[in-house]
Order: structure tokens, then C-alpha cells, then sequence
């Protein structure tokens, strides 16, 4: 009789742990109270718990000054991962889903240099990339304003992401979960169980870094205010040239005429 009521507690535990909808690989089950630290990601850069997925708080928190969101939410981490690791934010948005069609800049925080980004549908021919920005899409009351996450480390079939507010999850290792891609017909497709926009990679051609003593030291000189996002109106980081709309620009454009017009003077003349 023992071992019968062992056999049916063997089925009912493997019939519910099929049942479970479990969304990505490497899922550790250890729920972590709101506001404590469930991991760290690229060395120094902690998640949160937020308590729950839908738990939404009225607190916001800034690092050196600078606003970085809402806790413990998506948008929160990415955006402060961002700037730990490269030292920029980008502009606000809605939604996290609203990255993928309203952010096309970011900006660096000390000097407000601005650097464009790159965005790959899923889907693209393009393989995931480290450090990206994975961006949902809104779906449903599941994720109303889409996720975030941030991509920090790519395998030979799945991606490893860091990230807050999509579960409350103790982490496993440097990362919250691990998601599979395949690759078909000639292009990526990452599988998760909400659908997925795409990846945006930073373009900075190695002209960002990881904020260190110094930087923070000019953050803080800020005397905590964050500096307007004027992307569209700065320089911008491109094809590891600075192109830029400022005065400088224009000085060296009108002295590059004038000399035309002293050359062309000069030969009519003669």
C-alpha cells in the first residue's frame, strides 16, 4: 500500500511539473521579496525583485543623480544597465515595447555625446548579438507595455538575458534566464512565449565604456539633474566619425567655400 501511494505521488508530481508553463530555460524557483537583489549581470549591475510581474510601485530610482525609472521595472534595469556598462540612458517611453519604434539614439550622460542604434527584427538574417536590447511587444494583460530585457551572452542555439519585473526569480548564475533561437531559412528567431519585436544593438564603435571613478565624479558634478535629451539636436556617433551639426561644423564648411572662392577668383583673373 506504501509503495502504491509512492507511485501515484511520483505520477501527480511529474503530471504537474508537465503542466507548469515554464517560459524559458534555466528558470530557478526561488521567489525573492520585493526590493532584494535576485542577481548580478556583466559584473556589476544588480536586478531587483519587484515582488510580483504586476506589482507597480510609485518609488523611482536614480544612480548618481540621474533618473533611471520606476522599481523595480523592466525599463529601470535596462536603462541603468545601460548606463553602468556604457555610461548612456536613453529618452523616456511609455512602455518598454516602446523602445523598439521611438528610441533610435542614446545618449552619453557625462559629456551628452549621442550614439545611434541598430535594430534587428526577429527574425533577421543577422545572428542575436551580446549586450542588445531584447524588446517585446505588448501582449495582452500579460505584458500590457511589452518587456524588456538585455541580452549577455549568446550561445550556439540560445541567448542568456539579465533583467527586472519578469519574474521574482533568485538567478542561477550571471543571468535571469536562458531562451533558445533557431536558425531557419537563413535567419534568427529567438522562442519565448510572448512574442518577441527584435534586438537593438548600440552603435558606438568601442567609443563607450563602463562608467568608472572618474566619469562618476563628473556625473555627480550634475549636482543630480539629468541632462536634457538633445540627440536630435548633438553630434552623433557614426561610421566611427563624429558628424555633427554644431558650430564647429559649420566654421570649417563656410572656410572650405571661402577658399573655393579665393581659387576660382584667382584663376579667372589670371
Amino acid at each position: 500500500m506504501k509503495f502504491l501511494l509512492i507511485l501515484i505521488n511520483i505520477y501527480l508530481l511529474v503530471k504537474c511539473d508537465n503542466n507548469v508553463d515554464i517560459p524559458s530555460q534555466s528558470v530557478n524557483r526561488t521567489v525573492v521579496p520585493y526590493n532584494t537583489i535576485v542577481g548580478y549581470a556583466s559584473t556589476n549591475v544588480e536586478a531587483y525583485s519587484n515582488g510580483n510581474d504586476s506589482q507597480t510601485t510609485t518609488e523611482y530610482n536614480s544612480l548618481y543623480g540621474i533618473f533611471m525609472g520606476i522599481k523595480w521595472q523592466c525599463v529601470e534595469y535596462a536603462r541603468r544597465w545601460l548606463f553602468i556598462r556604457k555610461g548612456c540612458v536613453f529618452d523616456s517611453i511609455d512602455g518598454a515595447a516602446d523602445i523598439w519604434t521611438q528610441i533610435d539614439y542614446v545618449q552619453r550622460v557625462d559629456d551628452k555625446k549621442c550614439f545611434s542604434v541598430k535594430k534587428y527584427s526577429n527574425g533577421s538574417p543577422n545572428r542575436p548579438q551580446n549586450e542588445s536590447l531584447l524588446i517585446y511587444n505588448r501582449s495582452g494583460i500579460a505584458l500590457p507595455f511589452g518587456h524588456v530585457a538585455i541580452i549577455v551572452d549568446v550561445l550556439s542555439n540560445s541567448i542568456r538575458v539579465a533583467e527586472e519585473n519578469y519574474d521574482s526569480y533568485l538567478w542561477i548564475g550571471n543571468y535571469s534566464r536562458e531562451i533558445p533561437y533557431k536558425y531557419l531559412n537563413g535567419n534568427y528567431y529567438i522562442e519565448d512565449k510572448y512574442p518577441i519585436a527584435g534586438w537593438i544593438s548600440i552603435i558606438d564603435y568601442n567609443q563607450t565604456k563602463p562608467l568608472d571613478k572618474y566619469t562618476i565624479n563628473n556625473i555627480i558634478k550634475l549636482n543630480g539633474t539629468s541632462p536634457d535629451f538633445i540627440c536630435s539636436n548633438n553630434s552623433i556617433y557614426s561610421n566611427n566619425s563624429i558628424y555633427s551639426n554644431n558650430s564647429t561644423y559649420h566654421f570649417i564648411s563656410f572656410y572650405s567655400y571661402l577658399i573655393f572662392i579665393f581659387v576660382l577668383l584667382k584663376n579667372y583673373c589670371m
